[in-house]
């Protein structure tokens, strides 16, 4: 346990970087479009919607601004509600395959997730059958992974591509930690799931 609780507090104090100044962004909606092979008529109705909300997230970004309350949590939960009721909308032109990649594109780009989903942790657990020690510990890593990623936000707002480098340095941290807590035939188990499941901000784990 001594080992693991030094090899946490490595994970927040790997490196840094100097800051630098970056452009927000949002969710590329024509990446979106290429991977839908949309007809015609769906590509007009499509543009017609992204325009929209585009648009109205701008505005409520804006008035959330003026009021003073422009918090990182306040933007993310606004965001989050509005690209929720953008892919109901979507779904109105869409078939049941567009539907899907729909879902899984806004998932994975979804703000303020950082991680792998809930669904899949859980599934490591169960697949490794984890004893209760393991469990403990495999909990604690992914949540000191997750504070450090957080802690770097400032670093990288905005900018997927350090975000990337910065997701990327503390996975390589967490599966050094999970080394020590898994057996050999469990940690490949481990890397074997998460294979299944990109970062759903597309800062892919190797």
């Amino acid at each position: 346990m001594k080992k693991i609780l030094i090899i946490l507090a490595t994970i927040t104090v790997l490196f840094s970087c100097s800051e630098e100044k970056v452009k927000k962004s949002g969710m590329d909606f024509e990446k979106l479009k290429l991977e839908l092979n949309l007809s015609v008529e769906q590509t007009l109705k499509y543009d017609e919607i992204i325009k929209f909300f585009d648009e109205d997230r701008a505005s409520l970004l804006a008035d959330l601004e003026a009021s003073g309350n422009d918090s990182k949590k306040e933007r993310n939960k606004l965001l989050r509600v509005s690209y929720q009721y953008q892919e109901h909308v979507l779904e109105n032109i869409l078939n049941e395959e567009q539907k899907v990649i729909t879902h899984e594109f806004i998932k994975r780009y979804m703000p303020g997730v950082v991680d792998y989903s809930d669904e899949l942790k859980a599934e490591v657990i169960e697949t490794l059958s984890l004893d209760s020690a393991q469990v403990d510990q495999y909990l604690a890593i992914n949540n000191a992974f997750v504070k450090s990623f957080h802690d770097a936000h400032d670093k990288f707002h905005g900018n997927r591509q350090t975000a990337s480098m910065y997701w990327n340095q503390f996975n390589e941290s967490r599966k050094y930690a999970l080394k020590k807590v898994f057996s050999e035939e469990q940690y490949a188990q481990y890397i074997e799931l998460t294979m299944k499941e990109s970062y759903r901000g597309q800062f892919t784990s190797k």
